[in-house]
């Protein structure tokens, strides 16, 4: 089994962040983040440099960056420039970058894939999501309800920019004429879907090279999704790579674990908590037993964020994972 971790956070941009999250978005009933940390831009993205170095140097297989738009309440630090300095510390891990793709160019996309894949450890990854928040699709004059249809159209324009084909197209979105773009990943960039509900895991199983679960899916519902997944992948000729994504966090206890992830939990993340026995928030030992629950389950990727905002816990919680979570689910 591999672990991934996930740095696409959003920070506090004011003392206020989180109050006006909770009346802009959550009072909508479109929660996904929490504003965390400090509020000084520039301390932010020095901490984040850390937690990539720790990830490096802790042995996770894989990290990741992405995408969030438009935010009036909250510090987002843009995906490519961010991996491009992260890149100076992260070594030879293997690292991605989600887009939402309504919110991007497939020509801008596939350039800026490129130039990263360049100088980053090959095969790149590029992650697509739809987005969700309604705010993000006001902000940019973008229907909602064309997210699928705009992912959709997407990737399939920028998988033939990435392999150096010469791309004319004439989409409900895009119209392209004679492009290419250079340089072309020497290695073919991996593209994998973000993907939720029914019809969007089934794009995933058509059109990606893996399929990236949403953080929130219980295990019945992964079950019933990971068998729409495979069936798909096999009526698409794909070989099915299916990714967790799971919110973390490890203490020397479940009790202290619980205890810093609670305070999140009231303020509403994600609806987190419900069953604790899906999560992977506790001890060392704890969380070994439930990844090996997963593995059963049929995911031997897993991708993890850390829920709670205090940059010294997830340090700790980090080396902690480093030191005594993935020795003990390498031959899972």
């Amino acid at each position: 089994m591999q672990l991934g971790t996930s740095l696409r956070f959003i920070y506090a941009s004011s003392p206020d962040s989180v109050q006006e999250y909770h009346d802009s978005v959550v009072a909508r009933g479109e929660f996904s983040d929490i504003p965390l940390g400090v509020t000084d831009a520039r301390v932010q993205a020095r901490q984040l440099l850390e937690i990539a170095e720790t990830a490096a140097t802790g042995g996770f297989s894989f990290l990741m960056v992405g995408d969030s738009h438009a935010s009036s309440y909250a510090n987002a630090f843009a995906p490519t420039p961010t991996l491009a300095r992260m890149l100076a510390v992260t070594g030879d891990m293997p690292v991605g970058l989600l887009y939402l793709a309504p919110f991007h160019h497939p020509i801008i996309a596939a350039e800026q894939v490129g130039t990263l894949a360049a100088f980053a450890p090959e095969p790149l990854t590029l992650i697509i999501g739809n987005g969700d928040v309604s705010a993000q699709f006001e902000g940019f004059g973008i229907a909602k309800g064309s997210r699928g249809r705009r992912s959709e159209e997407f990737i399939g324009i920028v998988r033939a920019l990435l392999a150096g084909e010469t791309v004319t197209h004439k989409g409900e979105f895009y119209e392209l004429n004679g492009v290419r773009i250079n340089p072309v990943p020497s290695v073919p960039a991996q593209i994998w879907v973000a993907a939720q509900k029914g019809a969007a895991v089934e794009r995933a199983g058509r059109l990606g090279d893996a399929w990236e679960t949403a953080p929130s899916s219980s295990p019945e519902e992964l079950t019933e999704l990971l068998g729409v997944y495979e069936r798909t992948c096999a009526e698409h000729g794909r070989t099915p790579k299916a990714v967790l994504r799971r919110d973390i966090y490890v203490a020397e206890t479940d009790d202290a674990a619980w205890a810093a992830v609670e305070p999140m939990i009231a303020k509403g993340y994600r609806g987190f908590g419900g069953e604790r026995e899906g999560t992977l928030v506790g001890s060392a030992q704890t969380v070994v037993r439930r990844l090996g629950f997963y593995r059963e389950l049929g995911f031997d990727s897993i991708l993890v964020r850390h829920i709670v905002g205090d940059h010294q816990l997830i340090i700790d919680s980090m080396k902690r994972i480093g030191d005594d979570v993935i020795p003990a689910i390498k031959d899972l």
